[in-house]
């Protein structure tokens, strides 16, 4: 397997599981009761909801002629366990089941359904693999009797000990490959069936004497899809190609009165393609080159989200997502594994499921196989390794300067600071001063967050008398966010003027998307280290402004994502900016538009495009 491919089926399991199940990974937590999210391709006459039965991508090739594309369709196949108590009329379902227990279960019987292409299943209740107990199973459906208790509490699986069983959903990983020539989608529309006939299995659950006391009954319904791919060429000078591929559950469905859960049964979930090109290179459909952006913006991508993956740089292979992610994204070196919330942050979910009690891991451990190997997973983390999840430094370097621009700090310039000469000839002749007695470079921003922390909140920084030096450090050279102001399109903004938000200018993340439109008050206008400008603002509409105004809670936009509405207007006697945070800080400004100050990011799951954060 390639690299590229290696990182792109990293990223696509994170993407598969996500929300499969959240902490605290109980069946009867709230959250795990509504489950599969994310690219739930439904039966098309299931209608009770507002999910799909397709997906459709679209994404451009370059040098295309003689390429080829390989398809991977990969989904979750949801798989119920029904456990079933034995009695003297048969077997009746129960949510729950607990059993004395001599050793492993009997193994299962019954028929696997044959799939085109790869079928894992991650164990399976009584199957004693590494890292399960024996018989663990899960989850509650409703409308079954009350829990069933047949001899003492959850174990080992050894004699005398005692293993519970759940009736719940398990899902099994499916996949399915083809491969096209692109000539030959020029030339018309080609499809493949992918057809899941379904299964059914049946283990027996035995006491100690040997004798049956239940059994888990699991199914796969039927499954019928197709995969549907051609492809045009886009008019211009570039040779580009633009390749459309929908994927389209087909399976057939007459039950107007089913639930969700039903249909979810014959669903495909979490589903996405992993689209590979031999003999051509994909372009970046949220950074494309300015000559292909025209044709990236008619590309139309119904429920589904490509992005480059792979090595950066690497432009042959493709992940279409449910879930929106940037180009090139990846899967973070210190995540020990899988939790199943990609974008949370691990080092929290790891200390938080270590506070489980003895009954909370007993029942996620009977919810399902997987969060067994992950309660395994945490509790014998080694202590060097639960320490590299409290954070890592990606990337150390040094920004680039505007040699136009004032240096921050120079000595030409408003803020400046002894150590930073402004003339290129070198640094004075003699020592310089220092304002504050051991402050250097290094230790600045320290020093700086240091003073932060005594503020009061609500007092701005630069409003303190004799606090020129630290307004600057905070907010850039000779910066003053109440009063000074920035041009856009020909309109000077400034703190209370009110504009209209406009963050599709770049590349806008989730939130951003949500705030397009809206219009807001401009709070300050700051200056980073670097010259750039930024606008606080806080929305009109928002009952909390006066809240997040006091405590300098706002979000930032550039001034070209933003649209002015009239000119600057008067304070309206509000206070001033008041960052108890001093958001100018060095690594406290915004990564990106829309972003507030106080946003956490997960270790789990990255993507630092020009060093923005994935959503």
């Amino acid at each position: 397997m390639t690299a590229p491919m290696e990182i792109a089926r990293r990223v696509a399991d994170a993407v598969l599981y996500e929300g499969y199940l959240l902490y605290p990974y109980r069946a009867s937590a709230a959250k795990n009761r509504v489950r599969w999210q994310f690219g739930v391709l439904v039966p098309p006459g299931f209608d009770a909801t507002c999910e799909h039965p397709s997906s459709v991508t679209e994404c451009l090739l370059e040098r295309a002629d003689d390429a080829e594309v390989r398809l991977r369709l990969r989904f979750l196949h949801v798989r119920t366990r029904v456990v079933e108590r034995a009695g003297d009329d048969g077997h009746r379902p129960v949510p729950e089941l607990t059993v004395e227990t001599a050793g492993p279960a009997a193994p299962a019987t019954g028929t696997a359904g044959g799939f085109p292409g790869r079928e894992t299943d991650l164990g399976t209740a009584g199957s004693g693999e590494a890292g399960d107990g024996p018989g663990t199973a899960g989850g509650a459906p409703e409308g079954f009797p009350d829990r069933e208790t047949d001899f003492g509490t959850a174990g080992s699986g050894e004699a005398g000990d005692a293993v519970t069983y759940l009736s719940f959903e398990e899902a099994t990983e499916r996949e399915t490959e083809v491969t096209f020539p692109v000539a030959g989608l020029l030339d018309g529309e080609r499809a493949a069936d992918v057809r899941l006939p379904g299964d059914r299995s049946v283990e027996t659950i035995t006491g100690p004497s040997g004798r049956a006391r239940g059994r888990v009954v699991r199914e796969h319904l039927p499954l019928h899809a197709v995969v549907r791919a051609r492809a045009e060429r886009v008019a211009g000078p570039y040779d580009l190609v633009r390749l459309r591929v929908r994927v389209e559950n087909v399976t057939g469905w007459d039950d107007p009165d089913a639930t969700r859960e039903q249909a979810l049964r014959r669903s495909l979930i979490s589903a996405h393609l992993i689209i590979e090109v031999t003999g051509g290179a994909f372009v970046s459909l949220l950074d494309p080159p300015e000559w292909a952006r025209p044709a990236a913006e008619t590309c139309r991508n119904e429920r589904t989200w490509p992005v480059l993956v792979g090595e950066p740089g690497h432009r042959d292979v493709l992940l279409s997502s449910p879930i929106i992610l940037y180009d090139y994204p990846d899967t973070a070196p210190e995540s020990p594994g899988d939790m199943f919330d990609a974008t949370e942050i691990d080092e929290m979910l790891h200390l938080r499921t270590l506070t489980l009690t003895e009954e909370e891991q007993r029942q996620a451990r009977a919810t399902d196989p997987r969060v067994a190997r992950l309660l395994d997973m945490v509790a014998t983390l080694p202590p060097e390794l639960a320490e590299r999840l409290h954070g890592a430094i990606r990337h150390l370097e040094t920004p680039a300067r505007d040699a136009a621009a004032p240096r921050w700090g120079s000595a030409a310039g408003p803020g400046a600071v002894p150590w930073d000469d402004a003339s290129p000839a070198g640094p004075p002749a003699g020592p310089a001063p220092d304002p504050v007695p051991g402050l250097t470079p290094d230790s600045a921003p320290d020093l700086a967050a240091d003073l932060a922390s005594d503020l009061t909140p609500g007092a701005a920084p630069w409003g303190d008398p004799g606090a020129d030096f630290w307004s600057d450090l905070a907010n850039g050279p000779g910066s003053s966010p109440d009063t000074d102001a920035v041009s856009v399109a020909g309109v000077e903004v400034a703190r209370g003027s009110r504009v209209r938000l406009a963050p599709g200018r770049r590349r806008a993340d989730a939130h951003d998307m949500f705030l397009a439109g809206r219009t807001a008050r401009v709070e300050a206008v700051l200056t980073d280290l670097d010259g750039a400008r930024h606008l606080a603002v806080t929305l009109d509409e928002d009952p909390g402004a006066d809240l997040h105004r006091s405590h300098g809670r706002f979000l930032y936009f550039a001034p070209d994502e933003v649209e002015p509405l009239d000119a600057p207007g008067p304070a309206d006697g509000t206070a001033g900016t008041g960052l108890p945070g001093l958001p100018g800080l060095p690594g406290r400004t915004p990564d990106r538009p829309g972003q507030t100050d106080d946003g956490g990011t997960g270790t789990d799951a990255r993507d630092t495009p020009e060093g923005r954060e994935a959503p």
